[in-house]
């Protein structure tokens, strides 16, 4: 862990409100610590209660923009624009607007059905 930087499990463990991570296998920042390794601390931090992430299999960070960054190792997986597009579409609808309907898409198999047999899903 970087100098002066608090662990995950002291960072993150008074959160209250909503929160959805997005990562890859692959999401390696370019500028910075930050690691696959780094990214994946902060789930199992946060308190239960509203919590989400997706990770995305073989996601490098550019995965989350409209166009590659330089350093990109390979070709986008299609589907991954598609799962980032149902699953954020839904958390706002779900905490921003308080639609029900993406609440249960969000806590229910929703998500398990736009993403590829080896992407992740987690909620608590």
């Amino acid at each position: 862990m970087p100098r002066g930087r608090l662990d995950a499990g002291e960072a993150f463990a008074g959160v209250e409100i909503p929160w959805l991570i997005l990562t890859g296998t692959r999401d390696e920042a370019a500028i910075g610590p930050q690691t696959v390794e780094s990214r994946l601390a902060v789930f199992p931090a946060l308190p239960s209660g509203q919590a989400y992430e997706l990770l995305l299999n073989g996601a490098e960070h550019s995965a989350f923009t409209d166009r590659g960054l330089p350093g990109d190792s390979g070709p986008r997986d299609p589907n991954h624009h598609r799962a980032i597009l149902a699953v954020t579409t839904a958390f706002w609808d779900a905490f921003l607007r308080g639609e029900a309907a993406a609440r249960d898409w969000l806590d229910g198999d929703g998500p398990r059905r736009v993403l590829a047999e080896r992407d992740r899903w987690q909620r608590k």
